[in-house]
């Protein structure tokens, strides 16, 4: 990166030199970045250079802090938080995601009882990643000679607040289509408004995350042998690039097993019978 430093005299020949100090933030006890330790990284420049390069080895919250000196020996410094991130807002583990009419304790693919509205559970699904992006950082002590994280005509913007959705699950969307006949077997994932072999449907499910669910309202209750399959998509800021989508699927199965005729037989040998 090559931040520019502004703000100072445009007499260059009153300023001496810019010493420059990178420090990678780290978390407190209370959960706050913090700038603590030595600097990764330091430097100077002379007034005519203005710049100062540095890559970010690792993803992280990153402080840049600029002390000017001019030629009586006075100081001033500057500070500038950053971001940086090359990875995916989040991983996705290897928890289920499943229709809890279905239960995880019995089997997944077939549900026996509904009204007009199924749940999809996704909980522990998506984990963000890096969460420490998104802490609000421990501001300077109040200083008339330092300017502390200057964002816009606002100073210690990255200081006073959190910055909100930097990581994790961004938007959410879910879409639906029960299919009465095939099982779901031939059928990719739909568009609304997108015309559909006979019988099928599509609609939207509302998300929410902070339960972790996906819900279903169905205009009627499901047919017996119809399927229902859910597309459930997660993206991060990066957008298309950071989409992972989910498809699960049940089927109403409204059949039992008859039991037409049985008899039981004394074992000789244990007593039992079978």
């Amino acid at each position: 990166m090559t931040p520019r430093f502004l703000g100072w005299t445009d007499d260059a020949s009153l300023l001496q030199r810019f010493d420059v100090e990178v420090y990678l933030l780290r978390i407190d006890s209370s959960g706050i970045l913090q700038q603590t330790g030595t600097p990764d990284r330091t430097g100077s420049v002379t007034p005519d250079l203005n710049n100062f390069q540095y890559t970010a080895p690792q993803p992280g919250v990153y402080a840049i802090v600029v002390t000017v000196y001019d030629g009586a020996g006075n100081s001033a410094r500057a500070r500038k938080i950053f971001n940086y991130n090359d990875q995916p807002g989040f991983d996705v583990t290897d928890e289920p995601v499943y229709f809890v009419e279905a239960s995880l304790k019995t089997n997944r693919a077939f549900i026996t009882t509904l009204d007009r509205r199924l749940t999809v559970n996704f909980t522990g699904r998506y984990v963000p990643k890096n969460p420490e992006l998104s802490r609000r950082v421990e501001p300077w002590p109040v200083d008339q000679y330092s300017i502390d994280d200057v964002y816009g005509t606002t100073f210690g913007l990255r200081s006073v607040d959190a910055v909100s959705n930097m990581v994790g699950v961004n938007n959410m969307s879910c879409v639906y289509l029960i299919d009465p006949t095939n099982g779901g077997r031939y059928i990719v994932e739909p568009q609304l408004g997108q015309q559909q072999p006979d019988g099928v449907t599509v609609g939207n499910c509302s998300t929410d995350f902070v339960t972790q669910t996906a819900t279903l309202n169905l205009d009627a209750p499901l047919q017996n042998g119809a399927t229902v399959v859910v597309w459930l998509k997660a993206s991060d800021r990066r957008g298309a690039a950071g989409t992972v989508t989910d498809r699960v699927k049940v089927t109403m199965d409204l059949t039992r097993p008859d039991i037409t005729s049985h008899d039981f037989v004394k074992n000789r040998d244990d007593n039992y019978y079978s």
